[in-house]
């Protein structure tokens, strides 16, 4: 029944009517708000990252050229890196500059978020929780670090320039 039949039959003073015709149509939009919540969800659940799809896409490309053509492509093989090793590069090197503790610092971050470990650029304890703010700093710091490397370009007298441009030092207590 449409807006102006509920208009009509409130003016002839059938309001029983008009409000059991109200709350029907008040109850189908609910209800057909829940499909679109539902429908949302599923899509989501059973949706591809653009990105994924776009990279699998150019591997199918590459590999059905190779067959039309009859090369032969060698799957590349991503190295694991030595945990250990990399510890070893930051804690027991005391003759590194800053440049190179920090990009070794980086590389062993990384090593180990890839591998599933904590990040350990973020609070850990007993008694201590960290947050997502906490998850955000680490990220930011680690950013900022891997951006002194790559301007440093190699050279430890302008990481450390740059460090001191960058980096504010606090005394906390």
């Amino acid at each position: 029944m449409c807006c102006h039949a509920l208009i009509t039959l409130r003016l002839q003073g059938d309001y029983e009517m008009a409000d059991q015709e109200i709350k029907r149509n008040e109850e189908q939009v609910e209800d057909m708000t829940q499909d679109y919540v539902a429908a949302i969800k599923e899509l989501k659940q059973n949706s591809v990252n653009k990105a994924d799809y776009e990279a699998l896409r150019l591997e199918n490309k590459k590999l059905l050229d190779a067959v039309v053509n009859g090369q032969t492509i060698e799957k590349e093989v991503k190295e694991v890196a030595d945990i250990k090793e990399l510890r070893n590069k930051v804690f027991n090197n005391p003759n590194q500059t800053n440049l190179e503790y920090v990009t070794n610092a980086l590389n062993l971050r990384n090593a180990l978020l890839e591998q599933g470990y904590e990040d350990p650029f973020v609070p850990h304890g007993e008694k201590i929780v960290a947050t997502d703010e906490d998850y955000a700093r680490a990220e930011r710091v680690a950013t900022v670090l891997q951006e002194m490397v790559d301007v440093a370009d190699g050279d430890p007298t302008v990481f450390r320039n740059e460090y001191t441009r960058r980096v504010k030092e606090t005394n906390k207590k």
